[in-house]
């Protein structure tokens, strides 16, 4: 899966995310943490989060400046196929 804002990327694959810089392709940031495959990632409208949802019944949530985790959203019964940010990025949505 992949999301695209302004001069960066965020690309999924397997268990990681990877955030790119898109003027220069260097690697800014690997997100790690999920413990299977992830199935979306979408960026927060002003660009400072992303969120990815995996099929290890978890969404993360993620500094796109540091690559550091700010919050896991567990609970979720079945993969979570899909997520992404309120128009405001004051709320995430999440489907499972």
């Amino acid at each position: 899966t992949v999301d695209l804002l302004s001069g960066k990327i965020v690309v999924a694959a397997g268990r990681k995310a990877f955030i790119f810089d898109t003027e220069t392709n260097k690697l800014l940031h690997t997100l790690e943490g999920h413990t299977d495959d992830i199935n979306c990632c979408k960026f927060s409208k002003d660009g400072r989060r992303v969120v990815t949802a995996s099929r290890d019944r978890t969404a993360k949530i993620w500094d796109t400046l540091t690559g550091r985790l700010l919050l896991t959203l567990s609970g979720h019964t079945d993969w979570v196929r899909a997520c992404d940010f309120s128009p405001d990025g004051t709320r995430v949505v999440t489907a499972s």
